[in-house]
């Protein structure tokens, strides 16, 4: 029976309609009505006949050419776990799917041509069934009336047993012990599981093990005795035995003695415990770390040492009344260049400038050292200009020319400066007409505009007040927070600033509405979010508020910020934490009763290396998104998702853009068709992905389920799965359906 005979038969027998009842309405309608539905009908239902195609992907019905517009394949980017002697190796069936031009759609995976990229991870028969051989990634390529559809296929290693080591360590009561984990795969391979198993300890009254982020591994001997410490995932465990004694510390010794370190620079102290029964431990986690001269050298929580100034510094690890002491000598070594800014700068009588020096170390690397201890800064002509020794800010005293210096080590640099006897002709204030909340700030600044034509940010040079000290005050104060209002109350109040030229000359004044608004603050919003930092590293926190009046405000110099763990990182009071040891802390900006915070990681060693995945494996459609993942390697072999800690940057923001938000980042957003290169930057360590943009469009959508039934009142997650092609033709599948 021909395919159009069959279809005739099926729809007088009323047994291929979805809806029966709906039949009798159909007939009713007039006749070339009849014909359309009965139209639409054949071409649904011819469209799911098998056999009624050819090999080309083409085929004609009652005189209507039929063709193939799309392949796709599913599932899409599967992962397989590899098999091995004597299990039977392991196998997946993928469906080739053609989508023809009436929207119907045939199973072709038996007359597709079939590919692996990579036999030697997996093979593919001619019928999509393929084997895993073993660990590795393939694409998976089937091929078919012209057109081709791929998918990546991973096959992984399966985990056969953990080491857990040392073995059998010996520790005193109150002292840890850093235990690691390695993974053995049934590929012979071998991986660090340290950060990814879970620990356990058979008696915590004993011994404690940390399963904390950054402190994964970490035993804590409680009371003299022993424990089995565990290390499990899945059904696989390894263990090994940890002795708790009941010995006392009574000295300390710290090495490497007397150390010279260059400046910028991070080196890792140790702290060595003898104890009562002769036995020595490391034990440069649990002691307190300190300084004598922080400007010369900053201690971590492990007693990792940071350079930061010339000079020495006695470095002291203290646990009870025990202690041991090293000493430390920073020099600038490594600095090849010092160079000044601005050169040559110019400033009217009664005006300062903040001069900046930079120095350019060895590899190439550029430090800001201005007021860096060890530095040095002097005028040639003191009754023209001085400058602050250790601050560099150069104040004028009479009209001329006088020759800034600086030194640095063995390094020094000049800058011309000269004085005019410009006359102020005006001030502005800026922003002008901002608007805050009680209790908030708004920093003003202040711009002269002299007789010469020039303008001089005459900030910390000029007179502040406000017409209304019951709305907003604002400070007179030297030491960076002259121009800083704060809102007292709901009203409007102009802050002015007033700047007197020297001699006798005029004095202008400018001035700058402030509202301050009756808005209640809602929330605060702390970024960055979820951030990994080594030790001793840096990150700068801003903090937001968001009103009752549906206005944000910065808050980051008025809220009140802490740490929940001094020993993971501190902050300053202006949103600045660096990182002290490895774990966990909570970041907080808080101002009256309202708060907000974010999750800082700090790692158990420094950055290596940095990785940016991505699905698509660097291609993607123009007009779609696409998530970006950055995993950092550390020294210590661990690995660590910092997609949100990193900063994104595209070399092509025309053609794909990455998103730095507080709370959206790395996810790519492809514009219009070309190539970029996407990089991830990190403590100064750079990853990168070259990514293409294609002019690609949806041919077909997968979904899937986690799961093919649920029960009442539960949820399930599905999945979307868009497949591309070059060919443009693109259909509105959910309008369809």
């Amino acid at each position: 029976m021909s395919c159009q005979a069959e279809l005739e038969s099926r729809l007088q027998n009323q047994d291929y309609l979805p809806e029966k009842r709906n039949w009798p309405a159909l007939v009713k309608v007039q006749g070339i009505r009849m014909k359309r539905v009965l139209l639409v009908s054949c071409l649904f239902a011819v469209s799911t006949f098998t056999g009624c195609g050819s090999g080309t992907g083409n085929s004609s019905q009652g005189g209507t050419s039929v063709t193939l517009r799309s392949l796709a394949l599913s599932p899409t980017n599967s992962v397989m776990l590899l098999q091995v002697t004597p299990a039977a190796p392991a196998t997946q069936q993928i469906t080739a799917t053609g989508r023809y031009s009436d929207k119907s759609s045939k199973d072709l995976s038996t007359q597709a041509s079939w590919t692996s990229s990579a036999p030697n991870v997996a093979t593919v028969d001619n019928t999509g069934k393929v084997t895993a051989v073993f660990s590795g990634t393939t694409t998976i390529t089937a091929a078919f009336g012209g057109f081709n559809a791929s998918t990546t296929l991973t096959v992984n290693a399966q985990l056969t047993s953990i080491a857990v080591s040392p073995s059998k360590p010996q520790i005193a009561k109150d002292t840890t012990q850093q235990f690691t984990a390695t993974g053995s795969f049934n590929d012979n391979t071998q991986k660090a599981l340290t950060s990814q198993v879970t620990w356990g300890s058979s008696n915590t009254s004993i011994a404690t093990i940390n399963n904390s982020p950054g402190l994964q591994g970490l035993a804590t001997g409680l009371i003299p005795g022993t424990v089995t410490i565990t290390a499990t995932s899945g059904s696989i465990t390894g263990s090994a035995q940890l002795n708790v004694s009941n010995a006392n510390l009574v000295s300390i010794a710290v090495t490497p003695a007397n150390q010279t370190v260059n400046l910028a620079s991070l080196h890792q102290l140790t702290a060595t415990g003898t104890f009562d029964d002769s036995t020595t431990q490391n034990i440069s986690g649990i002691v307190t770390w300190s300084s004598s001269a922080t400007s010369v050298a900053t201690m971590t929580s492990t007693g990792l040492v940071s350079a930061v100034g010339l000079g020495p510094a006695t470095i002291l690890a203290t646990s009870g009344s025990i202690s041991g002491s090293t000493g430390v000598t920073v020099v600038a070594a490594n600095v090849s260049t010092l160079k000044i800014a601005p050169d040559p700068a110019q400033i009217a009588m009664g005006t300062n400038r903040q001069m900046t020096a930079t120095a350019t170390l060895n590899d190439g690397s550029t430090l800001n050292v201005t007021v860096v201890k060890g530095v040095s800064w002097s005028s040639s002509n003191t009754t023209v200009a001085t400058i602050g020794p250790a601050s560099g800010m150069a104040v004028s005293q009479s009209v001329g020319t006088a020759t800034i210096s600086v030194t640095f080590g063995s390094q020094s640099a000049n800058a011309s400066l000269d004085v005019t006897g410009a006359i102020v002709q005006s001030v502005s204030v800026a922003p002008n007409g901002t608007a805050i909340a009680p209790g908030t700030n708004q920093q003003f600044t202040a711009t002269g505009t002299f007789s010469d034509g020039t303008t001089q940010n005459i900030n910390s040079v000029s007179l502040w007040s406000t017409d209304a000290p019951a709305v907003a005050t604002v400070s007179n104060s030297n030491g960076g927070s002259k121009g800083l209002a704060t809102g007292i109350s709901q009203g409007t109040a102009n802050i002015s600033a007033s700047f007197t030229t020297p001699n006798g000359g005029p004095t202008k004044t400018g001035a700058a509405a402030l509202h301050v608004t009756g808005a209640e603050l809602l929330s605060i919003d702390v970024a960055p979010q979820n951030f990994v930092i080594a030790p001793a590293t840096p990150v700068q926190y801003t903090a937001t508020g968001q009103f009752s009046d549906g206005t944000s405000q910065t808050l980051t110099l008025t809220a009140t910020w802490s740490s929940t763990t001094q020993s993971v990182a501190s902050v300053s009071p202006y949103g600045m934490a660096t990182g002290s040891g490895p774990g966990t802390t909570t970041i907080s900006a808080a101002l009256g009763s309202v708060s907000g915070s974010s999750t800082l990681l700090v790692t158990s060693s420094p950055l290596v290396s940095l990785k940016i995945t991505d699905p698509n494996k660097g291609s993607i459609a123009a007009q779609t998104l696409e998530q970006l993942t950055a995993t950092g390697t550390f020294a210590d072999g661990t690995t660590q998702n910092v997609t949100g800690a990193v900063k994104w940057t595209s070399s092509s923001p025309s053609v794909a853009t990455v998103s730095n938000g507080s709370t959206l980042r790395g996810v790519l957003t492809a514009i219009t068709p070309g190539s970029t290169t996407v990089t991830a930057l990190l403590n100064g360590i750079v990853g990168s992905a070259n990514i293409t943009v294609t002019n690609a469009t949806i041919t077909s959508i997968d979904v899937t389920a986690q799961s093919s039934s649920i029960a009442l009142g539960t949820t399930d997650q599905f999945t979307a799965t868009a497949n591309f092609t070059d060919d443009v033709w693109l259909e509105d599948l959910c309008s369809e359906t």
